[in-house]
């Protein structure tokens, strides 16, 4: 409704504005005819430009007058508009006061709300934090429990080959006895008794062969040690020789005689 209104208002001022224009123009034209022959009867009697000076005066006075009918156009519309924007100001006042009204034990409740949030925030930090040191002790403790259980694992499967290993030696003992026992003696020469026996009566026996050997070694040490000091003088005496017949070979070629040596 108010924007129809508002519509119509507009169109009445719209033609309004044109009449007026229209009126504005026709009125210039007849003020300028006039003014024209004002002054050229001003001029004709030696008082050139009264006119205009009266109508400066006249405009000013007039423009002064406009001005203060705008001021009090405008003092009255303020004073409308402060009586309208009171109005609206008591009319929103009445039409939420009711909400007001609500809002009131809400802000109430949303105190409380805030109070016990704030409350149960701190008692969930403290007992966050309490949880995590236990959760940091808890994960320790498994940890430390975890290294236990891997070193008893490790335990366990070398006690586990150890006792294979130990039943594997214990069978072979039995296996050992039992072949020790037999009355066949082709049997009993199988058992590790009678091999170990044979290879120390072999090993006996090498010993003994080897200590002949090294008594025979000591015995012939002293007449090899001079064999070989006599073998070493002998080459440096063939050596002596040989350079001997080397210079007197050199000497028959350079003289041109012939050399014996005995």
């Amino acid at each position: 409704m108010s924007t129809k209104l508002n519509e119509q208002r507009w169109l009445i001022y719209r033609a309004e504005v044109g009449v007026l224009a229209r009126t504005s123009d026709i009125l210039t034209n007849q003020y300028n005819e006039i003014k024209q022959s004002i002054s050229k009867m001003e001029s004709e009697r030696g008082i050139a430009g009264f006119t205009d000076t009266q109508d400066q005066l006249e405009m000013i006075s007039a423009q002064k007058g406009d001005t203060d009918e705008q001021k009090g156009k405008v003092l009255e519309d303020m004073s409308d508009m402060s009586d309208k924007l009171n109005q609206m100001i008591v009319e929103k006042k009445a039409s939420l006061a009711p909400i007001i009204k609500e809002l009131r034990p809400l802000r109430a409740k949303c105190h409380e709300l805030e109070q016990l949030h704030t409350q149960k925030k701190t008692e969930y930090d403290s007992l966050a934090a309490s949880i995590g040191s236990n959760l940091h002790n808890l994960e320790q403790e498994v940890r430390e429990l975890r290294d236990n259980a891997q070193a008893e694992e490790s335990k366990i499967h070398f006690l586990q080959h150890s006792k294979q290993i130990l039943e594997t030696q214990h069978q072979k003992v039995e296996d050992e006895l039992a072949v020790y026992k037999n009355p066949d003696p082709a049997i009993r020469k199988s058992s590790l008794r009678e091999q170990y026996n044979r290879k120390i009566a072999e090993q006996d026996n090498l010993g003994k062969t080897l200590r002949a050997k090294q008594k025979t070694v000591r015995e012939q040490h002293a007449p090899n040690v001079a064999q070989m000091a006599m073998w070493r003088d002998l080459q440096t005496l063939l050596a002596c020789k040989q350079n001997i017949l080397e210079i007197r070979s050199k000497e028959k070629e350079n003289m041109g005689e012939n050399i014996l040596i005995l």
